[in-house]
């Protein structure tokens, strides 16, 4: 019989590709994950990985092993979530990780509905961006992450994750002062002339911006970047460049910049509650996803 501790960071593993990095996302030291795995080793009596370099690949025998567990775990958390809702009480601590503008423009009238009618519920929240809220809650650091997807981009495809889409929003053009008055979506083409105003760690909508411009048939002039939308904006109101910006970062944008929404090709962001599969039935869980649906 295999230990699921064990199984879980393997699977870890699979995604960190390094001991160290395995032992941070779990809050374990490196050496218990060491210790851990090769009792694994021992209950399977076969190899699970081989040093490259600084990495650990793993073995046919170990990705085999990861692919049953992210079943196991899932049935796991289903048995958990099956257990609680025979309590019929919404109770205890939940975990919620969100990304900047979502924290801002969602969580807080979502947690307020939660308090009001599950008052016995603590709701946590913590400031994570897409990338590090998977992990985070695929290692049990958090039980629910918003996070985003962009439409030109692949999609979020984990067997160990469930999405509860919340809301899609479009990205729009945010112009300078000055540009002709228009209610029509924009053809990205029409801003291949322009500087462009572009994120700097948000790789996803760097991604998302360089990628419609190729489709569009050039390549951006990246002028600036920034990560601080309120940076972004006032770059763009003193007329430095032409920005691409979703609509939940605009609560509080210059009437002189003009937004339009942008065609060929469209661009839209959508934000998903994510949970671990199996999950999502557990009351604490059901109880913040109802309240994150009402207000989006």
């Amino acid at each position: 019989m295999f230990d699921v501790r064990r199984l879980r960071l393997l699977r870890e593993l699979s995604v960190h590709g390094t001991i160290a990095a395995t032992a941070a996302a779990c809050s374990l030291t490196p050496s218990a994950v060491s210790q851990q795995l090769s009792l694994l080793e021992r209950e399977v009596g076969s190899p699970l990985f081989v040093r490259d370099g600084r990495r650990l690949v793993l073995t046919e025998a170990a990705r085999v092993l990861v692919e049953h567990t992210e079943s196991i775990l899932a049935e796991l958390e289903q048995a958990k979530a099956s257990v609680s809702e025979l309590t019929g009480s919404v109770r205890g601590v939940l975990r919620l990780s969100a990304f900047a503008t979502a924290a801002r423009a969602l969580v807080p009238g979502a947690i307020a509905r939660c308090r009001a009618e599950h008052p016995d519920l603590r709701v946590r929240l913590s400031e994570q961006e897409t990338s590090e809220a998977l992990v985070a809650l695929k290692a049990g650091g958090v039980d629910v992450a918003l996070i985003y997807e962009y439409n030109l981009l692949p999609d979020v495809n984990d067997a160990g994750v469930e999405l509860i889409p919340i809301a899609r929003e479009p990205l729009l053009a945010a112009l300078p002062p000055g540009t002709p008055d228009g209610e029509e979506p924009l053809p990205l083409s029409a801003l291949r002339d322009d500087p462009w105003i572009a994120p700097h760690s948000d790789t996803s909508l760097r991604s998302a911006l360089e990628r419609a411009c190729e489709l569009a048939g050039f390549q951006p002039d990246l002028a600036y970047t920034s990560d601080d939308y309120t940076v972004i904006l006032a770059l763009v109101q003193a007329g430095l460049g032409v920005s691409l910006v979703p609509r939940l970062a605009l609560e509080s944008v210059s009437p002189d910049i003009q937004l339009r929404e942008v065609t060929e090709p469209q661009l839209t962001r959508t934000v998903s509650a994510a949970v671990r599969a199996g999950s999502r039935r557990t009351p604490s869980i059901a109880a913040v996803l109802a309240s994150l649906a009402g207000g989006s």
